[in-house]
């Protein structure tokens, strides 16, 4: 439920947030395509942020358990790689 002195509700915000990292658009362009403010956009991303990384577990806590043969990928570097491990996504 939106509250009386928030802008956007709870699935504006989401999608709001969701248009700034899948789409790296700047603030001034999400502010008018939601009809809020720049500094009102830039805080709804702010907040969610915060949120989303005080749930992600931090790098020790995703390696406890692993074990013999399991992995983890850290990051999406591409790496190069010989012939038989390459998926030709990346050219």
């Amino acid at each position: 439920m939106k509250s009386p002195w928030r802008r956007l509700g709870c699935f504006k915000q989401a999608l709001l947030v969701l248009a700034h990292l899948r789409k790296n658009q700047t603030f001034a362009q999400l502010a008018a395509g939601f009809g809020v403010s720049t500094t009102t956009a830039w805080h709804h991303v702010d907040e969610t942020l915060d949120a989303l990384a005080a749930w992600v577990p931090g790098l020790h806590a995703a390696l406890t358990g692993l074990g013999e043969g399991n992995f983890v990928i850290v990051d999406g570097t591409l790496i190069p790689a010989d012939e038989p491990y390459y998926s030709q996504k990346h050219k």
